[in-house]
């Protein structure tokens, strides 16, 4: 029997599903039926959205891009060859939005300024397939009770399928399901096979997913040349391969032993058109992904006085990320590169990441003069990060080097992170009108960077640094009548430096004083920074909500204070000395020396309102309405260029005895002048193309063709539309030169290969006994 049980909700709210309007009752404690581990992934704010397995099959979600597709105000940031680095949410992105996985970090980017133009390397956060997750809860606004360091701007919780999903409540039972999928906005093909299995006390589940495709379809066809003129995508193959395995097994009526393996891996190899000129005659990229996971799990339905149930994890998971380019290029001169033209050279850089977590959640429910739900728990995490990069010359064009491959100094070094937690969350029922939710957390984190050939620090300024945070998270609801609710909230947030940023590579400089003429050769190029401070968020937000049977209509508004935002900056040091530089005969004289480290550079404010509507019509015919609009402003008066426009999705549904359609309406504002510019902008940072305004159709349907055999079918941007995203445009540069990222050219021609796919056709089926 699937050992289930009741459990601290906490203040979970769910996006309107467009089959039903929830029942239009006083509020309650929160009650769902789970297990233990996807209870700690469970968010305390009023501003979360879940989607299913079921809704992202119906929308036939490949990825998670295509995941929050109908959610406005969040998408996945682009990071061109190297795909996606995680969540857009509120304007904050890449590792300022926490995701995890079963209550487990999917890890930290690995994205340095300087790597973004050559574009030999950029290690993000994936190493997840669609198919393997029964739900994704989207949190909008500051949460790290749920997520830990990272959840500033929201967080992305996923929760992989478990055996029961697929069987009975009680007794032995079996299932099998097969399906298959073709999309043609990038002619991926999909089979997944799932296994389910019930004997005795033991349940077992198989998830196997395959997916094959290539580049992304532009709007428009064009002509197949090279160069930042090139206005088709680079050519693009891929592959990927996903398993989860989990086995639970009954000790006794109270107590459950599980184990949980997951695997990933995705190879991608690119011809980089894009980026070709005279010196680059070809460009390649053979990158790959992959990660692991071991868990076990212990449940206990303990009915003690100081919990009811307890929840035991113990996981191991490694990220493994590797890029490969290889070139072909006109630059040969010199023994080190052979003197023979055009010649080959590979730039191979890798970044790994390894996590052990021990975590335990217990909930205890109190009832009294106040009837309240806790939920409570600690964790310790150890993890580290490794980077490598090696450099090979060879000979023309064969595979003989002209000179030994070059092991490059590592761009971080090897450091481990070792990491505590404690949080405790309350649920608690004053009356039938008033209810508090409260929650706090407890974060220390100690990095131990290793210094050695690879990594050496000339500055002095690497070191072991330690961090310590408290978040808290309080909501307060009151039910003004039968169907009218109001509530407020207020949160905090926090994400500690990654170790990129803790520890960029630091190096020195020679300069000539000028008023003695003594060479001083220690002076500061680049240094870490030992006193960084981690980042921190606040979240204020007020709502309003009317809920009847067929009637839902609500409204929040919220403003998000980030302080302690960490980029990279440019300080003098001895400001007083006037210092002398001499390069190829020329020399110029500073007021003190310029060198760049990463610093807190201030606060920033972001701010909006969210509203959500739902209509059922009648049994069969339902709609929905939803809209997003954020500004957000840095300490400076410039605008957050990273804040999406604003977006609505209108949809509409019909639910027959045996299919249903449904079609979406999805409307974006165009990004303006004034939200895009930055006054101190740096070299590598992006020319900012706008987006204009676009509105796109879906539509999306499913048939059951027998009680076995399931028919899927959609049609996306049904009218043609040509448009652009702005998680996209935003980093378009301009060709700049031979080795540098190509990006368009000066008129904006290229641009065009940047532009979301037009008309293109979804289908899949599936069979399941």
């Amino acid at each position: 029997m699937a050992m289930q049980y009741t459990l601290l909700a906490l203040a979970i709210t769910s996006a309107f599903a467009t089959t039903a309007l929830a029942d239009n009752t006083a509020p309650e404690l929160d009650t769902v039926s789970v297990t233990a581990q996807a209870v700690q992934t469970q968010a305390n704010s009023k501003q979360t959205e879940q989607l299913s397995a079921q809704q992202l099959q119906q929308q036939q979600a490949q990825n998670i891009a295509d995941a929050v597709r109908f959610v406005p105000g969040v998408t996945t940031t682009d990071m061109g060859r190297f795909g996606s680095n995680g969540f857009n949410i509120r304007g904050l992105d890449g590792d300022r939005v926490a995701i995890t996985v079963d209550g487990l970090s999917l890890g930290e980017t690995l994205d340095p300024p300087t790597f973004v133009a050559y574009e030999f390397f950029r290690s993000a956060r994936g190493g997840v397939d669609i198919d393997a997750l029964k739900q994704i809860e989207i949190v909008k606004g500051a949460d790290a009770i749920a997520a830990g360091s990272g959840a500033l701007g929201g967080a992305v919780l996923f929760v992989t399928k478990d055996p029961a999903d697929y069987l009975t409540a009680e007794g032995d039972d079996s299932h099998i399901g097969l399906s298959a999928g073709f999309s043609g906005s990038n002619d991926e093909t999909s089979f997944s096979g799932t296994v389910a299995n019930r004997s005795g006390k033991l349940e077992s589940l198989l998830v196997y997913t395959r997916r094959d495709g290539s580049e992304t379809e532009t709007a428009r066809s064009g002509d197949n040349i090279s160069g930042a003129g090139r206005t088709i995508a680079d050519p693009l193959d891929y592959s990927s391969d996903n398993i989860l395995a989990k086995l639970q097994y009954q000790l006794t009526d109270s107590q459950r032993l599980g184990w949980t393996g997951e695997y990933f891996k995705q190879q991608s190899e690119l011809d980089n058109q894009s980026r070709l000129d005279s010196t680059y005659l070809s460009r390649f990229g053979d990158d790959e992904i992959e990660r692991k996971r071991l868990g076990l799990q212990y449940e206990w339905l303990a009915a003690q006085a100081f919990a009811d149930s307890v929840n035991a994890t113990v996981d191991y998971q490694s990220n493994y990320t590797n890029g490969l380019t290889t070139m072909l290029t006109t630059g040969c001169s010199g023994a080190v590169n052979g003197g023979v033209s055009p010649c080959l050279r590979s730039e191979d850089r890798d970044f790994k990441q390894q996590q052990l977590k021990l975590a335990v959640a217990l909930d205890k429910e109190l009832f009294g003069t106040l009837h309240q739900q806790w939920l409570y728990g600690g964790s310790a995490e150890r993890r580290s990060v490794e980077y490598s990069a090696i450099d090979s010359r060879y000979i023309g064009q064969t595979d003989e080097l002209a000179s030994p491959a070059v092991i490059d100094p590592d761009q971080v070094p090897k450091t481990d992170v070792t990491a505590f937690s404690l949080y405790a969350r309350d649920v608690i029922k004053f009356d039938p009108r008033w209810t508090l939710r409260l929650g706090g957390r407890f974060d220390s984190l100690k990095y131990s960077p290793e210094l050695n050939e690879q990594f050496s620090d000339d500055s002095q300024t690497v070191a072991d640094v330690d961090f310590t945070a408290f978040t808290w998270q309080t909501n307060l609801t009151y039910q003004i009548a039968k169907a009218h609710q109001v509530w407020a909230q207020a949160g905090r947030g926090f994400r500690a430096p990654t170790v990129a940023e803790m520890y960029s590579p630091t190096s020195l400089i020679s300069r000539t004083e000028q008023a003695t003429g003594t060479v001083v050769d220690d002076l500061w190029s680049s240094i870490a920074n030992p006193d960084l401070k981690a980042e921190r968020s606040l979240n204020l937000e007020v709502g309003y909500r009317y809920q009847t049977d067929n009637l839902l209509l609500g409204v929040s508004l919220f403003k998000d204070q980030y302080s302690d935002m960490i980029d990279t900056v440019t300080r003098i040091q001895n400001p007083d000395v006037m210092y002398e530089t001499c390069t190829r005969g020329v020399c110029t004289v500073a007021q003190g020396n310029q060198y760049n480290t990463i610093d807190n550079i201030g606060e920033t404010d972001v701010k909006g309102v969210e509203l959500e509507a739902a209509w059922r019509i009648s049994r069969a015919f339902s709609s929905r309405l939803a809209y997003s609009y954020n500004e957000g402003e840095k300490e400076n008066g410039d605008p957050l260029r990273s804040i999406n426009p604003a977006s609505t999705v209108l949809g509409f549904r019909y639910d027959g005895a045996n299919w249903n359609i449904t079609a979406n309406l999805t409307h974006s504002a165009a990004k303006k002048a004034k939200d895009a510019y930055d006054s101190i902008e740096s070299d590598f940072e992006a020319k900012p193309y706008l987006t204009d305004s676009y509105t796109v159709v879906d539509l999306m349907g499913t048939l059951d063709l027998t009680p076995n055999w399931q028919l899927r079918a959609g049609i996306y941007n049904l009218f043609d539309e040509e448009y652009y995203q702005w998680q996209r445009v935003r980093f378009v540069t301009n060709w700049v030169g031979s080795g540098v990222r190509g990006g368009v050219l000066a008129d904006g021609t290229g641009l065009q290969r940047y532009s979301e796919p037009g008309r293109y056709a979804k289908l899949a089926i599936s069979y399941s006994f």
